[in-house]
């Protein structure tokens, strides 16, 4: 084998790397990525129903934010189980969060994945540099202080059972 041709076929397997990762560049002016202990940051956004969500909203009850990209391959794979928790109606707070994704790039997933959940689209990562430097999806599940009891990134995303598990776990943690 020509050593050309093994260039170019080292090329095309790291151009095919890089375009089959999700998304999990790191920006070196955030802060560290939140998990187990920490507490939710203080955030606001605006939904695509037009409602308004703060950390404030989430304090008093357990609750999950979800942070995501329609342009991230594991997020594409984990949205249906958020959405399958968001239908079994659970009584609690589920916020998505976008990042880097405005509101006709997620509606136009939306619409051909058949999700429901509202979400807030948000231009940048104003919002997701508060919650971690890189990697996506993530999910966060805290409880009435904010504090977060259940962390999850791309590495080992959880089913639809698994969380609603999770949240039943703390609801009776809360209720003691």
């Amino acid at each position: 084998m020509r050593l050309s041709a093994i260039y170019r076929s080292l090329f095309i397997l790291l151009v095919l790397t890089v375009f089959s990762a999700c998304i999990s560049d790191d920006d070196p002016s955030a802060g560290p990525s939140l998990g187990v202990g920490d507490t939710l940051p203080a955030f606001q956004v605006t939904m695509n129903d037009g409602t308004t969500v703060r950390t404030t909203d989430l304090l008093g009850g357990v609750s999950v934010v979800v942070l995501f990209s329609v342009d991230c391959g594991d997020c594409r794979r984990e949205l249906p189980e958020v959405q399958r928790l968001w239908d079994l109606g659970l009584g609690i707070p589920i916020v998505l969060i976008a990042r880097e994704n405005t509101e006709e790039h997620i509606q136009a997933y939306w619409q051909q994945a058949q999700l429901t959940m509202n979400y807030s689209p948000q231009a940048d990562r104003t919002v997701y540099s508060l919650f971690a430097a890189s990697r996506i999806p993530r999910i966060y599940i805290s409880d009435a202080q904010g504090v977060i009891h259940y962390s999850h990134t791309d590495e080992a995303m959880p089913t639809a059972e698994q969380l609603a598990d999770e949240i039943r776990t703390l609801l009776k943690k809360n209720q003691s």
